[in-house]
């Protein structure tokens, strides 16, 4: 628990240095209790103190530590270094998930506490796919990366970093996010019901917030897995200033076999760059992100045919990647908050499949956002503006029929028209929201007013309501209009149209909060949203308006904590998503589940050993089947004919994880070793289907059933 700096001066005058064990951050206002006199240290940690010649002790002391008592035999040195062991810091909260807000659901995951759970690879961001609300998704399937929230498309919502939107959200098939867990303060998940705050969504919003706060030391990391290597680096530099960086990387390319699937392992990785300074009220921030993906895979799966058949298959590469370039700030005068950002974001896609055509987007934009809360007495306002303005370049060339096969990594190669197209676009929306207090009401109004170049305007009341009932029962309601405009790349002819009108959405809620003997959380949540030309995405053309949308559910969300030692959090929900079709029947929507379950814990017990696990139960989601194919006899290709639309499901998926981590904690440094076993039964493990050349037999791509895991993380 405590370490010595010693040098050979004798000098009774000793310069004390605190520190934090584990962290090595400087303990500020720490007590030194020395002969009967108190001294505290400054904001580095260091304070002055006088020893007799002979020798003596000193006392530190600190409300957030355990006090440490150095004994000093003969003449005292010049500086002595005192390291105190943190109190524990109260994780016993993954997920807040009952915080009050102008929000009527809303689900916050901290980044510090989600490294215990199991299933994530130390991603914070792939936690989301374990709150309640989110659909649950087959990892590591196409697709499985974009969010479906209470029933939503993918599409349906939006996904930001410090309030600007980014292009996705999670590297290859979910292995881990854009987002290092390092950068991150916190994780926000809002699946229906939000505030004026947010809008151009009719689905949930993820929204990502970086630190924006000078370091106290330097810290680092490194991590390895079997997935990829990480390193960060924060670093304190003068006068408030501070520059951190981050980079991740897989790394089976370098080491993996190739095979006639992938022919290029799947390579992905990420970078960040900041710095910044904090000057009185003022704290503002520079910064350069960017991510990529990239591989080259067999169009179908070749174990599923006979070698004639495997000969047939075209070759499917792929390349994603964007860039991020800004800056951003926050100013805190008293009891209001300002925050802002503003960065340019690039954005490229490519997929070319061998002999069936390519697909290329580019979509350039400068986005912006500005946010102030006041939080003075009687009335809490909070206003704010966002503007994006963007231009995209979409172009098809060749494509054919066996572009269906990547029509979830290509989709616009997959519909089969050729497009050469460049759309400018400009989007905007300003709001206002307030926070009336009476007694045991509290009611949240607001207002949000949106314009569009190709849309038009709108206007979206929105209200939510807490009526706290005891101590201990909160009932709160909420309701509003939402809207949201098509993507860009629908508005071009060939992959949707011009004229495409916006998605809108009425939405309500209902929910009960009750917590019993301060540990156990419970919250039940009624919800229910109507869409109104709700955008539906065939496999086989463009964008298409369908007459109507609805989706409904109930969930029960429950979390227990001990203090310093244990948590755990299980939900349950019931829900269905539906839409009618130009035929006039009701069919399920792309985010459809009409059961869902999980369940989070984790255990800390002695010597630095954490215990955990995560399990996760959802109904199979629907997908588009292909009924067969047509001869083209002029080129000797089976032409693929698409059924109705979400005609069939996948089975039911489960997957259970299990996480063990012992670390050890050093003067200087920690070391973490991490293992864990992912087991998906068998018949969860059919990830998506797949077909023979001719498209008359349907098989299924199977995933791992048990994966064991093994990473190391080191701390300074």
């Amino acid at each position: 628990m405590i370490g010595l700096w010693l040098s050979l001066a004798l000098a009774a005058e000793v310069e004390i240095r605190v520190v934090s064990k584990g962290s090595f951050d400087p303990v500020d206002d720490a007590e030194l209790l020395v002969e009967g006199v108190v001294v505290s240290t400054d904001a580095r940690g260091l304070a002055t103190v006088e020893l007799p010649d002979s020798g003596g002790s000193l006392t530190a002391r600190h409300p957030d530590h355990h006090p440490a008592t150095v004994v000093v035999e003969g003449a005292p040195p010049e500086r002595l270094r005192v390291v105190l062991e943190p109190l524990p810091p109260g994780h016993e909260v993954v997920v807040e998930a009952f915080k009050r807000s102008g929000h009527f659901s809303q689900h916050v995951v901290d980044a510090e506490v989600a490294l215990e759970t199991p299933g994530t690879l130390d991603d914070v961001v792939r936690l989301a796919q374990s709150l309640p609300g989110v659909t649950v998704q087959r990892e590591y399937a196409p697709g499985s990366g974009s969010l479906s929230v209470r029933g939503s498309s993918p599409g349906e919502n939006r996904t930001l970093l410090d309030g600007i939107d980014i292009p996705y959200l999670y590297h290859f098939n979910q292995y881990a996010s854009v987002v290092p867990t390092s950068q991150l303060r916190d994780l926000e998940l809002l699946p229906s019901g939000f505030g004026a705050a947010w809008g151009d969504a009719v689905g949930g919003i993820v929204s990502a917030r970086t630190k924006l706060e000078r370091p106290a030391a330097m810290h680092g990391s490194v991590g390895l897995n079997f997935v990829m290597g990480s390193a960060s680096l924060e670093v304190p530099l003068p006068k408030g200033a501070w520059l951190s960086v981050s980079g991740r990387r897989s790394y089976q390319d370098l080491v993996g076999e190739q095979t006639a699937q992938y022919t290029l392992w799947p390579i992905f990785g990420d970078y960040t760059v900041r710095a910044g300074r904090k000057d009185g009220p003022y704290t503002y921030e520079v910064f350069v992100q960017g991510a990529s993906d990239r591989y080259d895979r067999a169009a179908g799966e070749l174990d599923l045919l006979d070698p004639w058949e495997a000969t047939q298959v075209p070759s499917f590469a792929y390349r994603r990647g964007f860039t991020l370039i800004g800056a951003r700030g926050a100013w805190e005068p008293g009891q209001t908050e300002a925050r802002w950002t503003v960065a340019y974001v690039g954005d490229r896609l490519d997929g070319e499949l061998t002999g069936q055509g390519r697909e290329e987007k580019r979509e350039h934009g400068v986005r912006a956002r500005v946010e102030v809360e006041n939080r003075a007495a009687p009335i809490q306002i909070d206003t704010g503006a966002e503007l994006r303005v963007d231009r995209m370049h979409l172009s098809v060339v060749d494509p054919g029929p066996a572009a269906l096969l990547v029509a979830t990594e290509a989709p616009a190669l997959a519909r089969g028209v050729a497009v050469d197209a460049d759309r400018w676009r400009m989007r905007g929306a300003t709001w206002v929201q307030g926070h009336l207090v009476a007694g045991d009401l509290r009611v949240v109004p607001g207002v949000r007013l949106g314009a569009d170049s190709v849309t038009g305007a709108v206007v979206e009341p929105r209200m939510a309501a807490t009526l706290q009932l005891a101590d201990q029962t909160a009932l709160k309601l909420a309701g509003g209009l939402y809207h949201q405009a098509p993507a860009t790349e629908h508005l071009v002819e060939g992959t949707g149209s011009p004229n495409l009108p916006l998605s809108r959405s009425l939405q309500a809620g209902a929910g009960v909060e009750q917590t019993v003997a301060g540990r156990l959380e419970l919250a039940v949540e009624g919800y229910a949203k109507a869409i109104e030309d709700p955008l539906v995405y065939p496999i086989d053309g463009p964008a298409q308006v369908w007459d109507a949308g609805r989706a409904y559910g109930v969930e029960l969300v429950s979390r227990y904590r001990i203090r310093e030692t244990f948590f755990v959090r299980t939900w349950i929900g019931v829900a269905r998503a539906t839409v009618v079709n130009p035929s006039g029947q009701r069919v399920s929507a792309d985010g459809d589940q009409p059961l869902n379950a999980g369940l989070v814990g984790s255990l800390d017990l002695a010597k630095g050993i954490n215990l955990g696990v995560r399990y996760r139960l959802g109904s199979g989601l629907p997908y588009t089947p292909l009924e067969g194919s047509l001869h083209d006899a002029g080129t000797d290709t089976w032409l693929p004919i698409a059924g109705e639309k979400n005609a069939a499901r996948l089975p039911v998926y489960q997957k259970l994880d299990l996480h063990f981590e012992k670390t050890w904690t050093m003067q200087r440094w920690q070391l973490s070793l991490l293992a864990e076993l992912w087991y998906v039964p068998k018949k969860s493990a059919q990830l998506y289907p797949t077909w023979n050349y001719d498209y008359t037999e349907q098989g299924w791509v199977i995933g791992p059933t048990v994966l064991p895991l093994l990473g190391m993380r080191a701390r300074f």
